[in-house]
């Protein structure tokens, strides 16, 4: 799993998140993982105008 950290609103506000991975749906950013079934399950849900950057710190 790898560490995100998304810098939200266009000021020093950061986030940290444990991810396996995002992608970006309609409006919204979405951080998932994946469980040991094969199933994907949704750890956070940003709204995409809200971020200036993601950054991975490792993983």
């Amino acid at each position: 799993m790898d560490t995100y950290v998304i810098n939200k609103d266009f000021s020093s506000s950061k986030r940290e998140v444990e991810a396996t991975g995002f992608a970006t749906v309609g409006e919204f950013i979405d951080f998932y993982t994946h469980d040991g079934h094969g199933g994907t399950a949704v750890t956070l849900r940003i709204r995409a105008t809200r971020v200036e950057t993601i950054d991975r710190i490792s993983g």
